[in-house]
């Protein structure tokens, strides 16, 4: 019998323990993540396909939602996390719009590198080829903190290929992190449910964190899953900033843990040529959920707009 034929239990369902990926500490952790992940799924509040596809750097996976006539729009996760934390405003976006929602490579999640990007180009030419297999030519771009990072990595790489740039409180990209990205290790260090629950607290604003099926995603892959970014998120140049010419919206809450949200927000202005960067009131770094009704409205004023 195949590895991939065996079945683990947790808790009162039988899930197949599929070959052990470098993204997992074991076959069964791989399991219990990706049961998790399925679990967080229930959450996604509109039908939805769910396509692997391949690429030179290993299988990417993607969750297609909306109309199948609709413009394209691109999503890109923030890290530690996989492609179903859009579910809060995937509604929205999809109503206008064919949704793909990738699994960013190297994260724990479905997509499966087989041989991970090393290089800045290499990440841009990752998403390349996922756009070629879902016959992209060009699209509309958001990207949410690690996300955020790799959609203007792509842009800056392939302009041609971004319509318009929506960036939620990208990660580095226009100022260096501070003290607070720190918090984001301990729960690599110490996996634990409670560990985890301080994370997302911290990530929130206060009062703001509800439990659900994404929080023990997020505990799984802490426990279970080790990522591989072998391309690590930095500050772009002035010079590359300028370089995108596309439209380009950046949010970022007023109480954003990881680094400083008036000095990101005072660059951008400066220094992108068609940029609208803006301060979320009463926001922390989870910006979709901290506020919800108002970042899809905002985010949607964007992607339609002149």
């Amino acid at each position: 019998m195949a590895e991939e034929d065996f079945l683990i239990l947790i808790g009162d369902r039988l899930h197949p323990m599929s070959t052990h990926s470098p993204l997992f500490k074991s076959p069964e952790g791989e399991a219990r993540v990706l049961a998790a992940y399925d679990a967080a799924m229930k959450l996604w509040p509109i039908p939805y396909e769910q396509r692997d596809l391949p690429t030179r750097f290993g299988s990417t996976h993607v969750i297609v939602s909306g109309p199948a006539d609709a413009p394209p729009l691109v999503l890109l996760h923030c890290a530690l996390m996989t492609s179903s934390i859009w579910s809060p405003i995937i509604a929205n976006l999809s109503r206008d719009y064919r949704t793909y929602a990738v699994d960013v490579i190297g994260d724990i999640g479905r997509t499966a590198p087989t041989n991970p990007p090393e290089t800045y180009p290499d990440l841009a030419q990752w998403l390349l080829e996922t756009y070629r297999e879902l016959g992209i030519e060009r699209a509309r771009l958001l990207g949410w903190s690690f996300g955020g990072f790799v959609a203007t990595n792509f842009a800056v790489h392939e302009p041609q290929r971004v319509e318009k740039l929506a960036l939620l409180a990208p990660f580095a990209t226009f100022v260096k992190p501070g003290p607070g990205f720190l918090l984001g290790l301990v729960p690599l260090v110490v996996a634990t449910r409670a560990t985890a629950r301080l994370f997302e607290r911290a990530m929130c604003f206060k009062g703001s964190f509800e439990y659900s099926e994404h929080s023990d995603l997020l505990y799984q892959r802490f426990k279970n899953g080790r990522p591989v970014f072998k391309v690590r998120p930095r500050v772009f140049t002035d010079e590359e900033l300028r370089g995108l010419t596309m439209p380009t919206l950046l949010l970022v809450g007023d109480h954003e843990l990881l680094y400083n949200p008036r000095a990101a927000v005072e660059r951008a202005a400066q220094v992108l040529p068609h940029g609208h960067a803006e301060i979320i009131r009463n926001c922390n770094h989870a910006v979709v959920s901290d506020q919800t009704a108002w970042v899809s409205a905002r985010v949607l004023e964007f992607l339609q707009g002149e």
